[in-house]
């Protein structure tokens, strides 16, 4: 599959689906939540290094993330001053950017809304922050517990966020479908009547 493909194969799933076929692995804490909803957020990720309480390599990032990127940026799960806002939303909608995932939290709410940027974060926050700390760009980072390296997708709905290696994309997409068919033929038996525990093998279990 080309990149584009890839996309919007995983655009089409579920992150629930995706989390179970990857064994339960590759998710973010459930803290990270969508700015509104209903919002999802598909792409392949330019990531940030920053540090709490500082913006500067966002803003670095804003001049070289390429277009139809989501940035990915770690502030070591600062909670108390927002990295992003108003302005940086403009910035990375001209630049063609996707949508911003990050451990931190942001400001700006009523506006990042209304221009329809698709946010992941933590929470907001009316705090600033400092512009000192450069950081790093595109490098592998841990965002919300999960490992994140550039390029690898990340698909985000109202359930959470997942992140897919670049390259076992193409088999996730796969066990996801084949998930997906199979969980559809469960739901056709339980609406005509069979019970969960038969159809999920979990008779043995009980007494």
């Amino acid at each position: 599959m080309d990149e584009a493909t890839i996309i919007e194969a995983l655009n089409g799933l579920a992150t629930s689906t995706l989390h179970e076929v990857m064994d339960k692995r590759n998710t973010l804490w459930s803290s990270i939540r969508p700015l509104w909803r209903p919002l999802r957020l598909c792409g392949p990720a330019f990531t940030v290094q920053g540090r709490p309480g500082d913006n500067l390599a966002a803003h670095w990032a804003l001049t070289v993330a390429p277009a139809g990127s989501v940035l990915v940026i770690t502030t070591e799960g600062d909670t108390q001053c927002a990295g992003w806002g108003e302005i940086t939303t403009v910035a990375a909608l001209a630049r063609g950017l996707r949508g911003l995932l990050t451990d931190g939290v942001v400001r700006d709410t009523e506006a990042c809304r209304r221009r329809g940027f698709p946010i992941f974060s933590q929470g907001v926050s009316i705090k600033g922050t400092t512009k000192a700390y450069l950081g790093a760009l595109n490098v592998p980072i841990v965002c919300a517990g999960a490992l994140v390296r550039p390029g690898d997708y990340i698909v985000a709905d109202e359930d959470g966020v997942v992140v897919v290696p670049r390259e076992q994309a193409e088999s996730v997409i796969q066990k996801a479908r084949q998930k997906e068919a199979k969980e559809a033929e469960i739901m056709e038996h339980l609406q005509a009547g069979a019970l969960t525990v038969d159809e999920l093998g979990l008779r043995s279990k009980l007494p």
